[in-house]
């Protein structure tokens, strides 16, 4: 009897696990291509920068430009089965500096296509989206660094909030 138990649990949690795989690659991302992905990049900026159709014009290319290199960069990752190559110092330096050298010759030309205010607002932007980033890359639960956060202060002692 018991046998016939364990074996029913067991073939219900074998049942469960395939479908939630299966439904897993169900809602898997569509895989569009550059030309859509930059499209769409390019609406979401129109909407919140609010872009005329000439600036538009102008961003397309700037946009197709960014989307290729993120695609070349997630497809040598995938490559690489999501590994990091191991870089020395001088390595990890070139990359970082090329890097760094691209996002600003990158900045310059949206900056020559938009005005002030709009460049404030992408900067804006931008400047939300790093920190959301750095949020969701942080260790530990709701990307927190250092665990839960309870009550009391410094080493457990009662702030005043809870003291009082």
């Amino acid at each position: 009897m018991k046998t016939n138990i364990v074996t029913a649990l067991l073939t219900i949690c074998v049942v469960f696990s395939i479908s939630a795989q299966a439904n897993r690659k169900q809602h898997s991302k569509p895989e569009f291509t550059v030309e859509q992905q930059t499209i769409l990049f390019l609406k979401k900026m129109t909407l919140s920068l609010d872009l005329s159709e000439k600036q538009q014009g102008k961003m397309k290319p700037l946009l197709a430009e960014i989307v290729t290199k993120k695609n070349e960069m997630m497809e040598l990752r995938k490559a690489n089965n999501g590994q990091r190559p191991e870089l020395s110092s001088e390595e990890a330096f070139a990359k970082l500096n090329e890097k760094l050298d691209s996002q600003i010759a990158f900045q310059n030309k949206v900056k020559s296509v938009l005005d002030e205010d709009q460049f404030e607002k992408y900067q804006e932007i931008r400047a939300r989206m790093e920190k959301s980033k750095k949020a969701h890359t942080r260790k530990g639960p709701q990307g927190r660094k250092g665990g839960h956060k309870g009550k009391g202060g410094p080493k457990g002692q009662p702030t005043t909030e809870s003291a009082a």
